[in-house]
């Protein structure tokens, strides 16, 4: 690794206790770190492709306008879970929508779209939603097989518990 170069790490979050357990794990190791870093939290809307069927584009396009209003919720909830590491460290917020299933849109984002190289992802062990799950699978094993990055697996969940005791 280049001295110059921040130790980059990429985190894909969503607002289940896994990903908010890679959030939050990977905002402490940072923490740890002796070297300079750069955290990204990745957020990806994942949609359905559309077809060359007007019939089926029409239901494409209604669940697909589903899922962006539910992300515009998620993405809301996921901001306000890592505000509380604001004040600790400083972080980048990257969302992207694509079409597709998460692992291969995270795996075309790095190593396509970031414009420097990445030295850890942290995941949740969480799988795609609806049918995107029977044919994608987890989205941490996609991962693990297509990134030439180590990939950290976080297979614990946050306690969202713990949360709600503080209020």
């Amino acid at each position: 690794m280049d001295a110059l170069r921040p130790y980059t790490v990429v985190v894909r979050i969503d607002s289940t206790p896994e990903g908010y357990a890679a959030a939050e794990y990977a905002s402490s190791l940072c923490l740890k770190l002796k070297v300079k870093f750069r955290l990204i939290f990745l957020f990806v809307v994942a949609l359905y492709r559309r077809t060359g069927l007007q019939l089926i584009n029409r239901q494409t396009d209604q669940l697909n306008a589903d899922i962006r209003e539910d992300a515009e919720n998620e993405m809301v909830r996921c901001k306000q879970f890592i505000s509380r590491f604001e004040s600790l460290l400083q972080y980048e917020w990257i969302s992207i929508k694509d079409e597709g299933n998460v692992g291969p849109i995270i795996a075309r984002f790095i190593k396509d779209s970031l414009q420097a190289p990445v030295d850890l992802v942290v995941v949740g062990r969480t799988a795609d939603v609806g049918i995107k799950k029977i044919v994608g699978g987890h989205v941490s094993d996609y991962l693990l097989a297509n990134l030439s990055c180590p990939v950290m697996v976080v297979k614990d969940t946050y306690d969202v518990s713990d949360d709600e005791n503080d209020k």
